[in-house]
């Protein structure tokens, strides 16, 4: 039985594999393209997340009408584009139509951090 096994991997062209696995990878990616069109109609909860703070339940329990509760950004500050719960990207309100709508834009604040890392 060995004698067969040793036969046959004497007769195994190793250049030929190299061209399988190139084929192989290939195939792959057709098939990650044809997957990730699959999933091209799942829907996405897109919110516009303005700011937060952080109260206690009590401080919380004693708003009245016309109470005020500071947020933490700053007014002009780019708002986080949320993607079902998770920060997507950086946008401001716009117009369209009359109805709200969301600008993406580019953080300028988190670009001069990450040169200054890179420093």
């Amino acid at each position: 039985m060995s004698e067969d096994i040793n036969a046959a991997f004497a007769d195994l062209n190793l250049a030929d594999m190299d061209d399988f696995s190139e084929e192989s990878t290939d195939f792959d990616k057709a098939t990650k393209t044809n997957d990730l069109h699959f999933f091209q109609e799942v829907p996405l909860k897109v919110t516009l997340e303005v700011a937060s703070a952080e109260i206690t339940l009590g401080e919380l329990s004693r708003v009245q009408d016309g109470d005020v509760l500071p947020l933490e950004k700053m007014a002009g500050e780019p708002l986080d584009v949320m993607v079902n719960g998770l920060l997507f990207a950086k946008g401001q309100v716009v117009m369209v139509d009359g109805r709200y709508g969301i600008k993406f834009i580019k953080d300028t604040s988190q670009s001069k951090a990450t040169e200054n890392n890179d420093e």
